[in-house]
């Protein structure tokens, strides 16, 4: 069975997700997840001896390239056929092009959604890594519909823990972006937005933005971590 689904869009045209405009529609959730991100960078890659090698697994742009890279001995990012930014292509969808226990960190951003047989890329990912390798993972809990070109998932917290538990990880590090008030507000913007012109739709999504970092800097991080839109994990294998 195929892990992934094949992209449709090319990568140098998604966007800019590592450092995004204030008027972006998703601006606090980029923002809160490069965050999120360079803590666990600050944790698990020590920035006094960069080292090893990290497999970006299925990975579009590669946004966080720029925040890994100086850490790292190699960075490969791979991805099907029509990414034109991979370092390696996924001929065989069933197996990237990576061997056993050859990498130190995999990273999977945003992936784990589109994907038809979860267990099976997570098994992909339990093969790659050594058995002193992390897996550092997100993907949505709480989000809108966004084809790319499958949406087939969502994630509560206990879910994800559980399905990762199962491919042979133990979850070291799990914290959710972005709480359940924001996300209402996010969802809430995501729909007025279609039905407004670019030009107000910009300075909307500007004032939006805005309110929702503010109600989220203030909500609980234990119910954060319970429910959110994304859910940021470090796991390592068992």
């Amino acid at each position: 069975m195929s892990t992934m689904a094949p992209m449709t869009q090319p990568a140098a045209g998604r966007g800019e997700r590592l450092y995004p405009p204030r008027a972006s529609r998703i601006y606090w959730h980029l923002t809160c997840l490069r965050r999120a991100i360079e803590e666990v960078i600050g944790e698990f890659l020590p920035a006094e001896r960069p080292s090893g090698r990290l497999v970006d697994y299925g990975c579009g742009n590669m946004p966080y390239r720029p925040l890994f890279e100086p850490r790292l001995d190699e960075y490969i990012g791979c991805d099907f056929p029509g990414n034109e930014a991979a370092d390696r292509i996924i001929f065989d969808r069933d197996r990237a092009p990576v061997d056993d226990g050859a990498a130190d960190f995999v990273l999977s951003t945003q992936v784990l959604e589109h994907v038809a047989e979860p267990a099976a890329y997570l098994a992909e990912c339990r093969r790659m890594l050594g058995a002193d390798g992390r897996l550092i993972l997100s993907t949505h809990g709480i989000w809108r519909y966004h084809p790319d070109p499958r949406d087939y998932w969502r994630w509560t917290s206990e879910g994800l823990r559980k399905a990762v538990a199962e491919a042979g990880f133990e979850v070291v590090r799990f914290r959710g972006i972005m709480g359940e008030a924001a996300i209402g507000m996010q969802l809430w913007q995501d729909e007025a937005i279609q039905h407004m012109h670019p030009r107000v739709a910009r300075v909307f999504s500007t004032a939006m933005q805005y309110l929702i970092e503010r109600v989220d800097r203030r909500y609980d991080p234990a119910r954060r971590d319970a429910s959110a839109s994304v859910f940021l994990l470090v796991a390592r294998p068992d």
